[in-house]
This record gives C-alpha cells, structure tokens and sequence, in this order.
C-alpha cells in the first residue's frame, strides 16, 4: 500500500503558507521546518531544496518544472514584501519625526507617626516615610527623533546616482597617500668645512642645469 502524501503540492494552501513564511523573513530551511506548524508535518531542508530547484526524484519532469517555478515565485514574492516593509521601517527611522511618549509617575510621602523607630511597622516598614499612592502625579513628556545621518547617507548611495559618484570620488581621495612637501635646508654655520660642502654643493646644481641647458 502506497505511502499517503505529506502535502498536496499543487494545492493553494501549500504555497500560501510558504509565502507567509517567507514574509516572516525565514530561510529556506527555516520554511522547511515551519511547515509543520500549519500541516502537521514538516519537509528537510534539502528535500525543500531539490523542490525549488526542480530535482527531486519524487516528482515527474513535467511536475519538476511547474511546482518549483511556483515555489520560485512566491519565495521570491514574499521576500519583496518583507523587504519592503524593513526598508520602509528603516526609511522612516532615518527621517527622524517619529514621537515617543514617556511617562514617569512620581508618588507622594509624609512621615510615619513611628518616625522609623518601629522597624517592623506596617506603613513604612522601618523607613520613616509613609509612600501615597492615592496622591501619586503622573508626568508625560513627549520627544520627536531627530533624524539620522548615517541612514540618511546609505539610501541617497543606493538611490541617487550623482550622490553616489561624489561619495565614490571622495573615497578615491581619500585612498590616495599625501607626498611628503620637498623642504630645502640650508646650513647657518660658522664652520669652514660645512659652508665649503655648502658651495660645493650649489655650484654642481648649477653646472647640471648649465649641462641639461646644452642638451
């Protein structure tokens, strides 16, 4: 007796779930493993994998090519989607604007009538101070993000041409080494044998460039 199929892959429900999974941002392997939560059983990674890329023994030439053009799809589909939704998230995190909202609540204190001599008083428990919080204030405070930089810079590299070429021009740059400036010294000395090198020295510059004058 023939062993009953774990999944009915030509059906709707079968691709619905792995594009729901995918929207979760989970791999392959991980879908594979998902699957049981929904049907009961799961699938190994490289039986899902032979899937996908239209190998498995399993299945017919003709079943091959159709099923893992289908998984293809909605894999890749629900991975656009999830991607949206992060870079959207990203986006707004760069653009600052977002408000949080904090709220701290301040409660109110009195003395003890023990005055924190009875440690073992059920009001203040040894403290001293009574902690109301029937005439507890509350404080809410509201702050608007400033934007990022940084998140702003990596979407204008990815999305504006022209800001890409300056930034790429800027790392060229950058990469290149600064020469050292040529510093010509010359010797203040009252040493006779250091100013006749000295001379010695300016007169054969002079006889090069007379020499390279002739060439």
């Amino acid at each position: 007796m023939p062993r009953p199929k774990k999944f009915n892959y030509d059906s709707n429900d079968f691709y619905d779930e792995i594009l729901a999974l995918a929207m979760q941002g989970l791999n392959d392997a991980e879908i594979a493993d998902a699957l049981s939560d929904r049907f009961g059983v799961s699938l190994s990674p490289a039986v899902f994998c032979t899937m996908k890329n239209g190998n498995y023994d399993k299945w017919s030439e003709k079943e091959n090519r159709i099923r893992s053009e289908r998984l293809a799809k909605v894999l890749a589909r629900g991975r656009r989607k999830i991607n949206a939704i992060v870079e959207g998230a990203w986006l707004k995190s760069g653009l600052g604007g977002k408000k949080i909202k904090t709220k701290t609540i301040i409660y109110s204190k009195y003395k003890c009538e023990c005055k924190g001599l009875d440690k073992s008083c059920m009001k203040c428990h040894g403290t001293g101070w009574v902690v109301s919080k029937e005439l507890a204030t509350v404080e809410e405070t509201e702050q608007e993000l400033a934007p990022n930089p940084q998140v702003l810079a990596t979407w204008k590299y990815h999305h504006d041409p022209d800001w890409r070429k300056i930034e790429q021009k800027q790392k060229e740059d950058e990469s290149v080494p600064n020469t050292p400036p040529v510093v010509n010294v010359q010797v203040v000395t009252k040493d006779t044998s250091l100013l006749d090198l000295q001379d010695k020295t300016v007169s054969l510059k002079k006889d090069e460039k007379a020499d390279e004058g002739t060439v």
